[in-house]
């Protein structure tokens, strides 16, 4: 090679080298602003202690993945700019998100909502309602930023053939150890472990930061190999015996579930007057059985009070899930109310005017044993109240349903109408909309919020009459369980008029009825559950002993409804059953 030749070489490596320092340099001093104002573990805090945790260099642990991606997209692209127009608007959107699900559901990201990311598909539409008009305006901007930089910002000349293709190989070797937590991150990163608890997502935020939580959570958590401890789950099995078997009914009762989106009782608000909310639920709870019910979600994460009614599965013994559809069900069958009554002869449907793929509710009902699932397909037409599907459109399918089958059902239904956002929606009356009552002293969008909920709440009390009416005249016996799977997402009400309780929002609990055709006589006021126990309670209800999983919880609810706390006596031996029940590993004998 002429001398020439190799002095222009090694000015373009000498260029490129300069260039490629300047460019990481600069992402990493624009990640690092981001995490230090965006990260909400590095506010100011009054805690002092807290506050000499978040250093520099933390806050540089929490920098440096979105660095690592801004180098893979400049080797990808060969455009500095365009690379950095993506990353820094991708960790704005990264705090907006964790922002509005810490607002809404008092929790903070988690590797498990990134899954939602692939079912955008099928209800988009629902999570993008929760845009507000500048947010969109926010990312059509972003978007025609980076188009335009993509299209016309100049490409890097020295950063071509096998140049670009080693720093390419490089950045993905980096990027793959960092994400796969491969020496030397893992190293690194291992200091801040001490401050990681996997039990409490917000504390570890707290403590850490989100992307290093974000990262310590897809490394270091996994149930399927977690080894369990049988001498426990063999200490619960014997303590509570299952007795002799119990004769199935001669004529098997429809078994109806449903399960009511986002509704609780007002009346544990302030200022709220009694008498006035859900009056056919109290009117129905004078007669028959009925309590309060505590549920693992809040203001959203429907499908994990789903999961615990359907299997008697509580999420708290499977703390490092948080759908529970996209990873307990996702590698085998898994035994519920629908699998067992569907060995008895049940047939089973689930129900929920929605995209079927959403929440993977399809491929999970399928592992749950379901028969057939009526989804959005089977609603082409109907009613819509707000954005959704209305619970009168719900019900008159439900009826429909029962009508035709000629055998014992199973029908496990979820409403829509009442999902949020409970303001500015289409399809209402807007005189009986403004008529709401609520408290006085709210804001006017605040108070907005509670009448769109109110407005919505009084529908889904009218249809809960008009369904136990029409089994009433059924001449088929029938079982009907009726409870809410969490509080709405109105954070605003809560912390503007707070509970009559004292208590926090997430731990409020939520109603339950269970209204039996055949005129089973109604046991004591306010009989106290979890979620995960109701499968137990509604086959013992209908006479129905599994001789199994959900007899022994009915036996353990019985133990352990006057403790309050919702944890057995034996929570360990408790989750070592429930582990083994989840991997299908449970043997119970009579």
């Amino acid at each position: 090679m002429p001398k020439s030749e190799r002095r222009r070489t090694r000015h373009v490596k000498l260029d490129l080298a300069m260039d490629l320092s300047l460019f990481i340099a600069l992402a990493l001093a624009l990640c690092w602003v981001c995490v230090r104002h965006l990260d909400p573990a590095f506010a100011p805090s009054a805690d002092v202690a807290l506050a000499e945790q978040t250093t520099s260099a933390s806050v540089m642990l929490n920098a440096i993945p979105a660095t690592l991606i801004a180098i893979l997209l400049l080797a990808l692209t060969r455009r500095g700019l365009a690379s950095l127009s993506v990353v820094v608007p991708l960790l704005l959107a990264l705090y907006t998100a964790n922002e509005v699900k810490l607002e809404l559901l008092d929790t903070p990201l988690l590797p498990g909502d990134f899954q939602l990311l692939a079912h955008l598909g099928d209800s988009g539409a629902l999570l993008a309602r929760y845009l507000t008009s500048w947010q969109w305006a926010w990312v059509i901007g972003v978007a025609t930023i980076w188009l335009l930089l993509l299209l016309f910002e100049r490409p890097w000349s020295a950063l071509r053939g096998h140049r670009r293709l080693t720093i390419l190989i490089l950045a993905l070797l980096v990027n793959g150890t960092l994400f796969l937590n491969i020496r030397p991150w893992s190293t690194v990163y291992a200091a801040h472990l001490d401050r990681f608890e996997t039990w409490s997502p917000s504390v570890s935020t707290t403590r850490n930061g989100l992307v290093v939580t974000l990262l310590n959570y897809a490394w270091r958590i996994g149930h399927a190999n977690a080894l369990v401890d049988r001498t426990a789950a063999a200490r619960i099995l014997h303590a509570y015996p299952l007795g002799p078997p119990v004769p199935k009914p001669s004529n098997l009762p429809d078994i109806i579930v449903l399960q009511s989106e986002s509704l609780f009782d007002p009346q544990r608000l302030v200022d709220v007057d009694a008498g006035t909310m859900l009056p056919n639920l109290h009117r129905l709870m004078q007669s028959h059985r009925h309590g309060d019910l505590w549920v693992p979600a809040f203001g959203g994460g429907t499908i994990r009070t789903e999961f615990e009614v359907l299997t008697g599965l509580a999420m708290r013994e499977f703390p490092e899930v948080e759908y529970p559809y996209f990873s307990l069900t996702a590698a085998s069958d898994v035994p519920s109310l629908a699998s067992v009554l569907g060995e008895m002869g049940y047939r089973t449907i689930a129900m929920h005017p929605n995209s079927r793929d959403f929440w993977n509710r399809a491929a999970a009902f399928e592992r749950l044993g379901f028969d057939e699932f009526d989804a959005i397909e089977q609603f082409a037409g109907a009613g819509r109240i707000g954005y959704y599907i209305s619970d009168e459109a719900l019900v008159d399918r439900m009826l429909a349903r029962l009508a035709e089958a000629s055998g014992p059902t199973f029908l496990f239904a979820i409403s829509m109408e009442n999902h949020g956002p409970y303001d500015n929606y289409p399809n209402a009356d807007p005189v009986r909309l403004a008529a709401q009552p609520v408290p006085s002293g709210l804001n006017e969008a605040v108070a907005a919020r509670l009448r769109g909920y109110f407005y919505h709440l009084e529908i889904a009390d009218r249809q809960l009459a008009r369904l136990v009416e029409a089994l009433r005249e059924r001449s088929r016996p029938s079982i009907l369980l009726f409870y809410g799977d969490h509080l709405p997402a109105l954070p605003k009400v809560y912390s503007d008029l707070g509970f009559d309780d004292g208590g926090a929002a997430p731990s409020q609990p939520v109603p339950w009825l269970l209204v039996d055709s055949r005129g089973t006589p109604a046991l004591p006021v306010n009989e106290s559950s979890a979620s995960f126990y109701l499968p137990g309670l509604l086959l013992d209800a209908a006479g129905i002993d599994d001789r199994g999983y959900f007899h022994l919880l009915e036996l353990l609810r019985r133990v352990d409804v006057p403790r309050g706390d919702w944890t057995p006596p034996d929570s360990e031996g408790m989750r070592a059953v429930m582990q083994l029940r989840h991997r299908g590993h449970l043997q119970i004998d009579p």
